[in-house]
């Protein structure tokens, strides 16, 4: 976890190459998903390649707060995965246009750095299940959270007749933890580690008005694009929130 002072360099160098390996994916698939990047660099390259890798989806990408654009000129999407760390102030227009996917029943995935977007937005927080605190958003030294590079997680399916982990086992995963983060009480946990530099629980879900909601804290890099288990968790948690 970085917060890097010119994402917006970071945005239109994203989108240069997302927009040169043809990141529009419209196939035979059956869920049409839309991918939300920005505030945050990643493995473009191989991000992209995680969801070409799954079957049955069509997926388009954008960035915030182009997304918000997208959304409210009327184009519809099963489902939305956000993978951003969007730090500027959210517009009531684009607040308006985030909730009334949630009231149409979107399928709404969050991953990762996602967890640290909108923090000036309390409401936000409910709609994922959870916060990482940010220490330019949290005077309370006590209450910031913390992250750690390039650990092996030790990760365990706390249930797993549940449909996001349907077909998992227990699996190892080189990735990034967090601690210190804020959970919802009431939210479902589907995974937990005990790795002493990650909080323990690493995945849940909830519903908010019409929508299904997964959280995943993983997938920092390629090292969890490429993982099978992960990649057969975003496959399942499309799956599972589709309406």
């Amino acid at each position: 976890m970085k917060v890097f002072g010119l994402y917006r360099f970071l945005f239109l160098l994203s989108l240069l190459v997302i927009a040169t390996m043809g990141c529009k994916q419209k196939g035979d698939g059956h869920i049409d998903l839309l991918v939300v990047t920005g505030g945050h660099a990643y493995d473009t390259a191989e991000f992209i390649q995680m969801f070409e890798a799954l079957p049955g989806i069509s997926f388009e990408m954008t960035l915030k707060p182009e997304a918000w654009e997208l959304l409210a000129a009327g184009k519809e999407f099963d489902v939305i995965a956000f993978y951003d760390m969007w730090q500027e102030p959210i517009t009531e227009e684009e607040k308006n246009t985030f909730l009334n996917e949630f009231e149409k029943g979107t399928g709404m995935i969050f991953m990762h750095h996602s967890l640290a977007s909108h923090p000036e937005w309390p409401e936000y927080v409910q709609l994922i299940g959870g916060k990482y605190n940010l220490p330019d958003f949290t005077p309370d030294t006590n209450l910031r959270s913390d992250y750690m590079h390039d650990i092996v997680l030790q990760v365990q399916v706390v249930d797993k007749s549940h449909p996001v982990t349907a077909g998992l086992e227990d699996f190892e995963i080189l990735d990034e933890g967090y601690s210190n983060t804020m959970q919802l009480p009431g939210v479902q946990n589907l995974l937990e580690t005990s790795h002493p530099d990650c909080d323990r629980y690493i995945g849940w879900t909830h519903s908010v008005r019409n929508s299904k909601v997964v959280y995943l804290m993983g997938g920092h890099d390629k090292h969890a694009y490429e993982n099978s288990s992960f990649r057969k968790l975003v496959s399942n948690a499309i799956n599972y929130t589709k309406p």
